[in-house]
């Protein structure tokens, strides 16, 4: 994984390069919030400038792109939907974010937040402008988090000493690499999204975190020989995926945008990746990393087999199964 890069530099190297390679851990685990605690000063020396803005996702790509990408409240799950509303509100929808001025983002983040007003609960809307707007940072004019996104893909593409050059030289990957790896991604989202909409079923669980209960959504997936070869020739979808995949099943009308979801790949060891949506994570502060898993938002680690031991399938009808002692198995 591009954390066990970092760390690798972290151990090996000092000053600024061993400082960059702990940003770029942060920024996979989303860990914002120690920027603002005690990076500020590493930020400034390492170039990277913070801006506020629209926390969409894709600033490069056409705004009606990044629109439907963006499944924190998932309103356009189709793009023409999308087109409509740019042009309703006099913005070219192939425009990108990053062509913007500041008044036509704080245009289009508004209307947005009007629109996102009218899809989520009363109890979440004044949570709503902190999921839209916000803080940002650039490296070399690439987004953070994307930039981070095309190095974890070029280590799934299996250019692990290119990502550890890149990092160790503050460099940024070249086009033709990240279109390769865009398009091995864009594969595997094909194949998990006929999936979702014709094979996988939709479960319940209960979540017991600090004396409350969360009702959890997840998808069950029991990975055969066979599905293990066709991931390898690119037919089927290798675990290296699964953190990407989580948050693109948040675009299925399927999966509640509301409640977290886990997808469990069970190969004797259970692999778990899991999503908190942002949400939910404002209003009531949940998180996972009690249950064994590393991230914060997007969640990832490895559970024993013996959790469906506690963890019984098909209980929201009859009685949701309570997960208090989950933290043990890992």
């Amino acid at each position: 994984m591009l954390i066990d890069i970092c760390d690798e530099i972290i151990e090996e190297e000092e000053g600024e390069v061993k400082d960059f390679a702990h940003i770029i851990k942060l920024t996979y685990l989303n860990e914002f919030e120690q920027f603002e605690k005690e990076e500020k000063a590493k930020l400034k020396k390492l170039n990277i400038k913070e801006e506020n803005g629209l926390l969409f996702y894709g600033k490069d790509y056409p705004i009606f792109r990044s629109l439907c990408y963006f499944n924190e409240v998932p309103i356009f799950r189709k793009e023409k939907d999308a087109i409509v509303f740019l042009n309703r509100i006099g913005i070219d929808p192939n425009r990108t974010l990053k062509s913007l001025s500041f008044e036509e983002k704080k245009k289009l983040g508004n209307e947005f937040l009007n629109k996102a007003l009218m899809h989520v609960p009363k109890e979440y809307s004044k949570y709503l402008p902190s999921v839209v707007f916000g803080k940002e940072y650039y490296f070399k004019g690439i987004e953070l988090r994307e930039y981070v996104s095309s190095l974890n893909g070029l280590y799934k593409i299996g250019k692990k000493r290119k990502v550890k050059n890149l990092i160790v030289n503050m460099e940024t990957p070249h086009k033709s690499d990240i279109k390769k790896y865009k398009k091995e991604v864009a594969k595997r989202i094909m194949i998990f999204k006929k999936k979702l909409n014709d094979e996988y079923r939709i479960s319940y669980f209960s979540l017991n975190f600090k004396g409350r209960k969360f009702l959890c959504q997840y998808i069950y997936i029991k990975q055969s020989v066979w599905d293990f070869i066709k991931g390898f020739f690119g037919e089927g979808i290798e675990l290296k995926y699964y953190p990407t995949l989580i948050n693109i099943a948040y675009s299925s009308d399927k999966v509640d945008f509301l409640k977290p979801l886990f997808i469990f790949v069970d190969k004797k060891d259970v692999s778990v990746y899991a999503k908190v949506p942002k949400l939910i994570y404002l209003k009531d502060g949940l998180t996972l990393n009690h249950l064994n898993l590393k991230g914060k938002h997007i969640y990832f680690g490895i559970w024993d087999e013996d959790f469906w031991k506690i963890l019984e399938r098909d209980t929201y009808e009859k009685n949701c199964t309570d997960v208090d002692n989950l933290s043990n198995y890992g």
